[in-house]
């Protein structure tokens, strides 16, 4: 279904010093400086130039590969994207820099625009692979655009590079915006070799976040890209007329959908609140990636100073050090979302630690639109009301107000829930906007650049929307409101896109807008405007992008109060409460209860499960059983073999590996203790000649399944043993490895289960923590008696 339009060479604005096809290797010395603006290079560099890589297809691109000199083999990060792979030190890519203020210092010319410098990680241990992509510069092919074949075409460029005799197998990706966007769709495909992401800002849904943002067409970025980049001797792919002609979400815009749940690989994911083109795809990957191991921190600045500061490349470098060379530098306890908030006066706060995004004490709160007051309210109005602006009169706008008594922090998803009227038109296109304004009611705004001249003003006062952040932002065509109730969460409404519904005279329907995460702080006496208009209150998001003009007429009319309650929902943050608690007199916690009644909980169940017996057991949870055997068939099924494992590890105090090991072996012949080792425990049984069946709950399912015989690893104290459902499927693994340390030993002990089941991994650790915790200190009691 892709369309096709021819491409052109690269223009000498977009023509670097390394651009010119001269396929070899050859050594750049310490010291060298490719052109008198960059920087020199702290080592000697091999750079193997216009190397050809043959995809699965039969076509062949070029890449030019940095790496360290020597013989030491080397982890390497891949930087994807269309713009061409000597670009680094053209008159473009240094007037990017110029225009948000960045020095050309900060890189040595040799890093493609977005990317990693080679200068850096190479003395670092890592090498760099630029390539030119599908149908770019002297590569064969027609370009395609954020595209699943682009993952299928670097999944084939990752396994080239993990076979060349200096690269150490392991590969990571990593790079801001369209390289960004790119590592969606790799990772998606699995490639064997891929041991790391690194997305920095970037989209995640070309329907969604670049053509048809809330169903408009706003094309004016996509058409800057298509015919700013792409350059190359063959065709590229027409995202505009596309766009014509796919006006609805359908199967063309699919395959511009990374496959989310495929993605399990550790990914380092990089925000902003800022950038009106990568916000809302940023931030998506993050929620929906299936990766057990993903970390998320929220920036306050743009996009390419984040990226090229030198603490946060340290960062990111002790990220890779740990998943690429296997570096145990703590890296696990880097916090997995780190989030700023924004002042807006000079005061931000950075680099938060938090364990989700929005953190847990911040819940979505409700401000109502009061149409008579103009004014934000804890409740909604009693009585209805209305208020209405013309598509063509000035203002072409409504905005309600709330001053805050007191200090309120807002971090999270923003949504507007409004009931809305078109009068003299069938349709609407909506825009809505949170504003922070001070207590004089002046609107407050940051630029998010270094650059913040006389030009940067002008560019910024009704545009480049991504150089100024004024607020939180979302839009939506009224014809387009049908939710989807798979993607749509209570703090993220989410739109189908796949029909129109324009309206009839008189109807007033009710739609849900999602806006742009936000961290923002209110002082005491601060005020918060909500804003509700025709026309896009940021204006474009890059300067020279030509505005959008929405097809509205008439008079848009925002109901409120009464059976129209229209809302704001913000996420605030909830004040800490006093701890509460009780404790024995003269104990310093209250562990000693919390022993009292896991004593008491313990001693029931015994009972209670000695009373059934086990068939009575199993009869009750026969229809839990039924369900949790249908979603592990399920998993198996849509994992497609993609598997997840996950660890825990006990250490534990007057016990060797070797006496407990032997008494876990003849533990697994008395079911009463094995039933005694979790609460969850319904059944654990061994028919003579059968494989064990253990019955418990796995996450939010009661499972039934069978333990294959133990098989011990060579040379290894690791003992493995795959779980099968009663049909024969294979839904996974454990294993367990035992080994002495100081005054004890210390349990190893994994699960391995279908992709899909991230939640139940976590779970399941937790339950072996349980269960080894009550078997080690029986062990000991016992072997002591």
């Amino acid at each position: 279904m892709r369309i096709s339009t021819p491409s052109q060479p690269l223009p000498p604005a977009r023509t670097g010093v390394l651009t010119g096809f001269d396929p070899g290797t050859r050594t750049l010395p310490a010291g060298f400086q490719i052109a008198p603006p960059f920087r020199a290079l702290p080592v000697d560099i091999v750079l193997e130039k216009d190397v050809a890589v043959r995809l699965r297809d039969g076509v062949t691109i070029h890449v030019d590969v940095f790496r360290p000199a020597g013989s030491e083999p080397v982890p390497v990060i891949v930087a994807w994207s269309p713009y061409g792979k000597g670009q680094g030190t053209s008159a473009s890519v240094m007037g990017v820099f110029g225009m948000v203020g960045l020095s050309n210092q900060v890189v040595s010319g040799l890093a493609k625009f977005e990317g990693p410098d080679p200068a850096y990680w190479c003395a670092q241990g890592y090498a760099i692979c630029n390539p030119d992509v599908r149908g770019v510069v002297d590569s064969e092919g027609d370009s395609v655009l954020w595209d699943r074949q682009e993952g299928r075409d670097c999944h084939d460029l990752i396994e080239w590079l993990a076979g060349q005799p200096w690269c150490t197998g392991k590969v990571g990706m990593s790079g801001t915006s369209y390289l960004a966007a790119a590592q969606w769709f790799t990772a998606a495909e699995q490639p064997p070799h891929l041991a790391a992401i690194n997305p920095w800002e970037g989209v995640s849904d070309v329907y969604r976040d670049l053509v048809r943002r809330g169903g408009m067409p706003d094309t004016g970025f996509a058409g800057l890209l298509q015919h700013g980049s792409f350059f190359g001797r063959n065709g590229k792919e027409d995202i505009l007329a596309e766009a014509e002609q796919h006006p609805l979400m359908d199967e063309l815009w699919a395959e511009k959908i990374p496959a989310f749940d495929r993605i399990t690989v550790p990914a380092y994911i990089v925000a902003s609140y800022s950038n009106t083109l990568h916000t809302a795809g940023t931030f998506r990957g993050w929620r929906r990636i299936a990766s057990a191991e993903k970390w998320l921190r929220v920036h306050n600045t743009q996009e390419w100073p984040d990226y090229y500061d030198p603490a946060n490349v340290e960062d990111l470098r002790r990220f890779f050090d740990h998943f690429l060379k296997g570096a145990d530098n703590g890296w696990q306890q880097t916090p997995r979302v780190r989030y700023s908030v924004l002042d807006l006066r000079g005061g931000d706060e950075t680099n938060v630690a938090a364990s989700t995004f929005p953190p847990e004490n911040f819940l979505p709160q409700r401000y109502f639109l009061c149409s008579r007051t103009r004014t934000l309210t804890p409740t909604a109005p009693s009585e209805a009301a209305e208020a209405e602006y013309s598509v063509d009169g000035n203002p072409s706008a409504v905005s309600f107000i709330v001053r805050f008594d007191t200090e309120t922090v807002l971090v999270g998803y923003p949504k507007a829930h409004l009931f809305v009227e078109a009068r003299d038109a069938d349709d609407m296109d909506l825009f809505v906007l949170v504003q922070k304004l001070d207590a004089h009611g002046t609107p407050l705004s940051a630029f998010t650049v270094p650059n913040r001249g006389a030009m940067a003003h002008d560019v910024t006062d009704h545009g480049a929307s991504i150089l100024r952040y004024k607020g939180s932002d979302g839009r939506l065509r009224v014809s387009a409101r049908h939710l989807d109730p798979d993607l749509s969460t209570e703090d993220v409404p989410a739109h189908t896109f796949d029909r129109v519904e324009k309206l009839s005279p008189g109807q007033i329907v009710e739609v849900e807008i999602d806006l742009l995460p936000v961290g923002l702080r209110f002082a005491a006496g601060e005020q918060l405007r909500f804003v509700v208009s025709s026309s896009n209150l940021l204006g474009p998001m890059m300067p020279g992008v030509a505005p959008y003009r929405g097809a509205n007429s008439g008079r848009h009319v925002i109901h409120t109060g009464g059976s129209t309650p229209s809302y704001l929902q913000l996420p605030v943050r909830t004040p800490v409460r006093a701890e509460r608690w009780v404790r024995l007199d003269g104990e310093g916690t209250d562990g000693t209860i919390d022993g009292f009644e896991l004593f008491s909980a313990r001693r029931a169940l015994a009972l209670l499960k000695g009373k059934l017996g086990r068939e009575r057991i199993l009869a009750l949870l026969a229809e839990e059983i039924e369900a949790g055997d249908t979603y592990l068939r399920d998993a198996v099924t849509q994992s497609a073999g993609a598997e997840l494992t996950g660890t825990t590890v006990l250490r534990a105090n007057g016990i060797t590996a070797a006496a407990f090991g032997g008494w876990l072996a003849r533990a697994f012949g008395r079911e009463d203790v094995l039933l005694a080792g979790h609460p969850e425990h319904y059944s654990i049984h061994q028919a003579p000649g059968r494989d064990v069946n253990i019955v418990e709950t796995l996450g939010e399912y009661v499972c039934s399944f069978y333990m294959r015989p133990w098989a011990s690893a060579s040379a290894s104290n690791v003992r493995s043993s795959h779980i099968v459902l009663a049909d024969g499927t294979v839904v996974g693994s454990v294993s367990t490895a035992f080994s002495d340390a100081a005054d004890g030993l210390v349990a190893e002990l994994s699960v391995t289960l279908p992709s899909t089941c991230s939640s139940l991994v976590s779970q399941h650790l937790e339950h072996f923590a349980v269960e080894f915790r009550t078997w080690i200190l029986r062990a000991g009691a016992e072997l002591e008696g």
